[in-house]
């Protein structure tokens, strides 16, 4: 029976959140019939299944797609690590907390598409640029959510694990990184998302391929349509990643552990 009203529910917030897409699409159908301007400048929904066909056709939209992927998995598995490990010695110290928090602050504010320019100047264009720009977007942005994450555990439960004889790697996985985990999850997601969005700037600026690349190249010949089609693809595919991947983590992990709540 519970089964079925929280299937009922997902259903109804599902339709519910389709809501806002069916009248864009709407409104983008009709939009000609309102408004006159030159074909170039809005393409139409039949214009952009054209050259979503023509770009499988000839390899190309996938050659992007897998390229912006696999540079979005290497700067996630980089950057998280390193949050990681920095934020966990860095957390357990209140001293170096206190000593770093400004530091860290003032670099998180930088973080992102601002280290373009160094990034190609370091790795030339391409890969390296790339990578390195989403890996910093994610790993400030995960770092202050890993220390806030750790130094949240009361400290009553640091004694009660240590006078149960753990120490080292046992606090560490028996305390540590659970007490921590709802920070850190949703620090994953917040990063992830700016780390997206780091990839399609630093394609577009220090790229030679990719979707961003994809989309900064059509504007030189005016392929609104190439544009339009590559704006959706990345919209569409980090809808997907956020409720597959991080809505089903979360429902596995913190929110199964009655960690957090989720109505």
């Amino acid at each position: 029976m519970m089964h079925g009203l929280h299937f009922g529910r997902r259903l109804r917030n599902g339709a519910l959140g389709a809501i806002p897409f069916a009248v864009v699409a709407v409104a983008w159908l009709l939009l000609p019939h309102v408004v006159q301007y030159p074909p170039y400048m809005m393409p139409s929904p039949a214009q952009i299944w054209l050259r979503m066909n023509e770009l499988l056709a000839d390899g190309t939209l996938q050659h992007n797609l897998l390229t912006s992927m696999l540079r979005l998995l290497g700067g996630f598995v980089i950057g998280v690590g390193l949050a990681l490990a920095a934020g966990i010695p860095i957390a357990l110290n209140r001293n170096a907390a206190d000593t770093f928090k400004p530091m860290l602050t003032f670099l998180q504010s930088i973080a992102g598409i601002a280290w373009v320019p160094l990034a190609i100047i370091w790795f030339g264009i391409g890969n390296g640029a790339v990578v390195f720009v989403i890996a910093n977007t994610i790993f400030f942005s995960l770092l202050n959510n890993a220390v806030v994450g750790i130094q949240q555990i009361p400290n009553v439960l640091h004694r009660a694990v240590r006078s149960h004889g753990a120490i080292g790697r046992d606090v560490l996985f028996s305390l540590i990184l659970p007490g921590a985990l709802v920070q850190v999850t949703l620090g994953m997601r917040t990063a992830m998302a700016y780390g997206w969005r780091a990839l399609v700037a630093g394609e577009m600026v220090g790229g030679t391929n990719g979707l961003g690349y994809m989309i900064i190249e059509a504007v030189q010949f005016f392929h609104t349509d190439t544009i339009v089609l590559g704006m959706l693809i990345v919209g569409i595919l980090w809808l997907l990643m956020d409720r597959l991947l991080f809505h089903t983590l979360e429902t596995l992990t913190v929110v199964r552990w009655g960690m957090l709540k989720r109505e």
